[in-house]
């Protein structure tokens, strides 16, 4: 029986968005070589700053943005993370970032494009009050091919023929420059929360891969052993263990936690308000 009499299934056209994806996966993601991380967040404080900026009438930072921000400010203190395997001429060697930027997956609805990430990179988070990067992710979230040169340099690139969208794609991955160019540092935020997932496990082309899952309320045991309700999430690492062992990787990602856990005053002490 032919395909075209065959209903129960059909082969869908070549699409260079999809070839040049699936190319890119394929060659850079390693899952043999990450390890990861799950922690419960208590999200009280961070609830508690964005009610009283609700209150005042100020904006009200996202979720994101406050993860973006202890991201950066761990990658700070513990630069140690702040770095990924890069090829050299001699071999492999560690690079190792002077900024601690971010890198952030946006959501995109494009048809025939389902299978395509698009990531786009705050510069110097650490440097940043939670609303100037509120801010930022605000425009990324809406932004398009008009207003956004990163998008609309990767969208041209992935409408190329597979042979030539290849080797433009991979040259983040050879050349240093360009890794710090298009992607930023080593770390990125991905969030399925909004569509209810409560945690996310993948791997990932950078090194450090954040993701944090459904906002809900748990029972929590408290210090006193008596159980109370908790608004929490899920904050989830995936980390590449040649940049880390695994007791270096678990005190920064146990410093993250706790910036968020404290974010009615960890946080502000670090930001750049000039």
């Amino acid at each position: 029986m032919t395909q075209e009499n065959d209903h129960s299934y059909r082969i869908e056209p070549a699409n260079p968005r999809v070839d040049a994806n699936r190319r890119l996966v394929e060659y850079e993601i390693r899952p043999g070589n990450t390890v990861t991380f799950i922690s419960p967040v208590d999200l009280t404080r961070i609830n508690q700053r964005r009610a009283a900026a609700q209150q005042s009438g100020e904006q009200r930072p996202s979720y994101t943005a406050f993860i973006a921000k202890a991201i950066a400010v761990a990658l700070r203190e513990y630069p140690y993370a702040n770095r990924r395997v890069c090829w050299r001429p001699l071999g492999y060697r560690l690079q190792r970032f002077g900024h601690c930027d971010v890198a952030v997956a946006a959501e995109r609805t494009i048809e025939g494009a389902e299978s395509v990430a698009f990531v786009d990179v705050l510069r110097n988070v650490d440097r940043l009050s939670l609303d100037r990067i509120t801010d930022w992710l605000a425009r990324l979230a809406s932004s398009d091919e008009s207003n956004n040169d990163q998008w609309r340099d990767f969208n041209r690139v992935t409408q190329l023929p597979w042979f030539v969208s290849l080797p433009l794609l991979r040259l983040p991955h050879i050349f240093p420059s360009l890794w710090v160019k298009w992607r930023g540092a080593a770390a990125l935020i991905s969030s399925p929360a909004k569509y209810g997932v409560h945690s996310l496990v993948g791997t990932w082309p950078w090194p450090l891969g954040f993701s944090f899952g459904y906002i809900s309320k748990r029972p929590i045991v408290d210090d006193n052993d008596e159980v109370v309700v908790k608004t929490c999430c899920d904050l989830v690492l995936n980390f590449d263990r040649r940049v880390m062992a695994g007791a270096p990787a678990a005190k920064f990602f146990h410093r993250i936690v706790e910036l968020l856990e404290a974010a009615d005053s960890e946080l502000d002490r670090t930001a750049d308000q000039t």
